[in-house]
């Protein structure tokens, strides 16, 4: 009984404005918690910001122009692919037929045939020099998200630890005035969010 009057009387041994700072403390917290007030989830430099909408913006806009190149180059393939089947039923006429409409519809074929090698090369040309490159830029933009998101988790991972540090804190301020025997515990405690920092 007597020990426990005396650590009533340890608390009223402490100055005045550090047990009012803990009730500040205490309240501040209370008052964020009833209120809402959220700590913030990402960085807020402008600058940062500006960059970030860039990437998000060049991501659709890139996807947007390979989805088109690959309509491109899947045309020309079948564009080719129909001039060549169209030479190919046109030398067959020009077999079935006399001399001078069968050459004419041979010559056509040929030329029909040839041109459908050209949209080939086009295409492949196309495939390597346009679609391709495309979808690397999207990949490098989708990689430069990927950073931005585990930079945005790794910040909020800092905001959450400097959050526990200050409560582990305000509990130590509060121990050191109310109860000393748990203080080397909650120190120990505070050390440990410390680093983790």
């Amino acid at each position: 009984m007597e020990r426990l009057r005396s650590q009533e009387t340890g608390i009223f041994k402490k100055k005045p404005a550090d047990f009012m700072q803990i009730f500040k403390d205490v309240q501040s917290k209370v008052s964020d918690v009833v209120l809402g007030k959220e700590k913030p989830v990402e960085e807020s430099n402008p600058e940062y910001e500006k960059l970030k909408h860039y990437i998000f913006e060049l991501e659709n806009h890139l996807a947007e122009a390979q989805k088109h190149a690959y309509r491109l180059v899947k045309r020309h393939r079948e564009m080719g692919q129909s001039l060549s089947d169209f030479g190919k039923a046109a030398k067959l006429l020009g077999a079935c037929e006399g001399e001078i409409l069968g050459k004419a519809f041979s010559d056509l074929g040929n030329k029909s045939e040839a041109l459908s090698v050209k949209l080939q090369k086009e295409a492949h040309q196309l495939l390597m020099n346009f679609e391709e490159p495309l979808k690397d830029y999207v990949r490098a933009v989708q990689s430069i998200k990927a950073t931005i998101t585990e930079r945005a988790n790794a910040f909020r991972h800092q905001c959450d630890l400097a959050e526990t540090m200050k409560l582990k804190e305000i509990n130590l301020d509060k121990l050191m005035l109310t109860r000393s025997d748990k203080v080397g515990e909650a120190e120990h405690e505070y050390k440990g969010v410390e680093s983790r920092e």
